[in-house]
């Protein structure tokens, strides 16, 4: 029989890989914690511009009267349905001022998501 040999992998090894591990990532964490990332940012920026938009809805649909109110959401309701498409309440429109209002709002914030591309 054949003695057995038994093999003793070198402790040096595994220590150096560990200790480059550490090192690696020690020097990496201070560059990656240093600045926010462009998309973080970005986000902040859409919020803050979402508010906004909120705000300035918020404002413009309290200045419809009921009346108003309820053909919007009986519009927006029915928008998917045949045959309210085709009768004449889907058709009526707000008055003139308030859709300029309202395009006012949707241009700023198309203004502002534009800036972030």
């Amino acid at each position: 029989m054949a003695p057995s040999q038994s093999r003793r992998s070198s402790p040096l090894l595994p220590a150096l890989a560990v200790g480059a591990g550490l090192c690696l990532l020690r020097s990496s964490s201070w560059s990656f914690l240093a600045a926010k990332p462009a998309s973080q940012v970005r986000a902040e920026h859409g919020r803050t511009a979402m508010r906004g938009f909120k705000e300035d809805f918020e404002s413009w649909r309290s200045s419809l009267t009921p009346e108003e109110r309820k053909m919007v959401q009986n519009q927006a309701t029915g928008e998917y349905n045949k045959k309210f498409r085709k009768s004449p309440e889907f058709s009526k429109n707000l008055p003139d001022e308030k859709l300029k209002s309202f395009a006012n709002i949707l241009g700023k914030f198309f203004d502002t998501e534009a800036a972030d591309y």
